[in-house]
C-alpha cells in the first residue's frame, strides 16, 4: 500500500510541475529580445554635373593637308632619294635628285641657239643702219639734181635714176627692219628656251615646297617617272586629323568648332575639335565625313583606326547610380535622407549609356542627400543614424558615407 501511495504522488508532481512552475516562473523572467545590427547604406549629396550629349563615330587618322610633289616636266632617271618616309623636312630642302645629263645638253643647245639669234640681231641692226645711210645719200643726190634742173644743169634721166635709187634704198631699209624684227623674235624665243631649260635644270633637284613630314615616296633610284607624275607626298606642317564617318541625318547637330573626344587603339584619349564636314563619295556614299583637328605630335597615329565622341550638346544635370533607384507603387523612385529618416521619393529619370547611371529629370533637387545603394531592408520613414553631420562631410558627387539604420 505504501508503494502505491508513493507512485501516485510522483505521477502527480510530474503532471503539475510543467503547468504550475512554468506559469509561476513566467511572471518573473522573459526570453532575451534580439536586436538586429545596423544596416549599412551609402549616402551621397546630389550635385549637378556637366552632361555631354555625344554622337558616337568611328574613323581613322590621316594628314590634314597632303602636298603632292610631282616629277619635273622632263623625263630623266632618278639619281638619288635623300629622304625616308616619316622624315621631317624644311621648306626648300632637297628631297630627290634627277639625272641632269640630258637637261644639261639641252641647256647648252638652247644657249647656242640664243647666241646665234643674238648674232642675227646684230647683223640685222648693221644692215638697217647701212640702209638708213643709203636713204640719206640717195635723198641728198635727188635734191641736188632737182636744184640743178632749175638751171638746166641736170637731165630728166638723171633725176629718174636718182628717184629709183632712193626708192630702192627705202625698200632695203624696210626689209632690214623686217629682218631685225625677225632676229629679235628669234632671240626672244631662244632666251625663253634657255630660261625654261635652266628652270628645268634647277628642278632636277626636287625640293620641298613647304615644311612638313614625308608620308609617301613613289619612286626608286634608277626609275624614270612620267613627267608630272607624283613622286612624293608631304604632310604640310606635320598636321594630322581624324576623319570620322557619321550618318547624314546627324549632321544637323554637328558644327565646325565643337569639341570631340577621340580614343586610340591603346586607349589613349585625345581632345580635338571639328574643322570641316563633307559628304562622302564612292564606297562610303551615304555617310558624312567629319574632320577633327589633332594636336601636334600625333604623326605616329597616321592610318590608325579610332573611335570618337562628338559632343553635340553640354548641360548641367543631377546623375545618380542605378543602385539608388527603387521601385515604388507610382514608378521609379529613390530614398532621400530628411531629418535622419529615409523618405521614398518618386522621380522621373533618363538612363545614361552603359546602364550604370541615371539622370534625374524631376524629383531630386540640388544638395539633397539620397541613399546611393538602397538596401532591401530599407523602408519609407525608416530612421537613419549616422556618424557626424552630413553638412560636415564636404560631399562631392563621387563621395560616399556609411550610415546605419537605428533600432525601433
Amino acid at each position: 500500500m505504501r508503494w502505491i501511495t508513493r507512485g501516485v504522488l510522483i505521477a502527480s508532481v510530474a503532471i503539475l510541475c510543467p503547468l504550475g512552475i512554468s506559469q509561476l516562473t513566467a511572471t518573473e523572467s522573459a526570453d532575451p529580445i534580439e536586436v538586429s545590427a545596423p544596416i549599412t547604406a551609402s549616402v551621397r549629396r546630389a550635385e549637378p554635373l556637366r552632361i555631354d550629349d555625344v554622337l558616337h563615330a568611328f574613323g581613322h587618322v590621316a594628314p590634314a593637308d597632303i602636298i603632292h610633289v610631282s616629277m619635273p616636266r622632263h623625263a630623266a632617271p632618278v639619281m638619288e632619294v635623300l629622304v625616308n618616309e616619316g622624315d621631317l623636312v624644311d621648306a626648300g630642302q632637297t628631297l630627290i635628285r634627277i639625272d641632269r645629263t640630258e637637261i644639261q645638253r639641252d641647256l647648252l643647245q638652247a644657249e647656242a641657239t640664243l647666241s646665234a639669234a643674238r648674232a642675227d640681231v646684230r647683223i640685222a641692226q648693221s644692215s638697217l643702219e647701212v640702209a638708213a645711210t643709203e636713204i640719206v645719200q640717195h635723198r641728198a643726190a635727188l635734191e641736188r639734181l632737182e636744184r640743178l634742173a632749175r638751171t638746166g644743169a641736170s637731165s630728166e634721166v638723171q633725176r629718174q635714176d636718182a628717184t629709183r635709187a632712193l626708192q630702192k634704198a627705202l625698200a632695203e631699209h624696210k626689209a632690214s627692219m623686217a629682218r631685225l624684227s625677225g632676229a629679235q623674235a628669234r632671240e626672244t624665243l631662244a632666251l625663253l628656251a634657255v630660261e625654261r631649260v635652266a628652270t628645268l635644270s634647277q628642278q632636277m633637284d626636287v625640293r620641298a615646297p613647304v615644311a612638313g613630314r614625308v608620308t609617301a615616296i613613289m619612286v626608286d633610284p634608277g626609275a624614270t617617272p612620267t613627267m608630272g607624275a607624283p613622286i612624293l607626298d608631304l604632310a604640310a606642317a606635320d598636321r594630322m586629323e581624324a576623319v570620322l564617318t557619321v550618318p547624314p541625318h546627324a549632321l544637323a547637330r554637328v558644327l565646325p568648332g565643337i569639341p570631340v573626344r577621340l580614343w586610340t587603339p591603346d586607349g589613349t584619349m585625345i581632345d580635338g575639335d571639328v574643322t570641316r564636314i563633307n559628304l562622302s563619295t564612292g564606297p562610303e556614299a551615304g555617310l558624312a565625313r567629319v574632320a577633327v583637328r589633332l594636336p601636334d605630335g600625333h604623326y605616329h597615329l597616321a592610318g590608325a583606326s579610332l573611335r570618337g565622341e562628338i559632343i553635340v550638346d553640354q548641360r548641367m544635370a543631377i546623375v545618380v547610380p542605378t543602385s539608388a533607384i527603387v521601385p515604388l507603387k507610382t514608378g521609379p523612385g529613390l530614398f532621400r535622407v530628411v531629418d535622419r529618416r529615409a523618405v521614398a521619393t518618386p522621380v522621373e529619370l533618363s538612363m545614361r549609356p552603359g546602364g550604370a547611371e541615371a539622370e534625374i529629370v524631376v524629383g531630386l533637387s540640388e544638395g539633397a542627400a539620397y541613399v546611393a545603394v538602397a538596401s532591401s531592408l530599407l523602408r519609407d520613414g525608416e530612421a537613419v543614424a549616422h556618424r557626424g553631420w552630413l553638412t560636415d562631410t564636404g560631399f562631392k558627387q563621387t563621395a560616399a558615407l556609411n550610415f546605419g539604420l537605428a533600432r525601433r
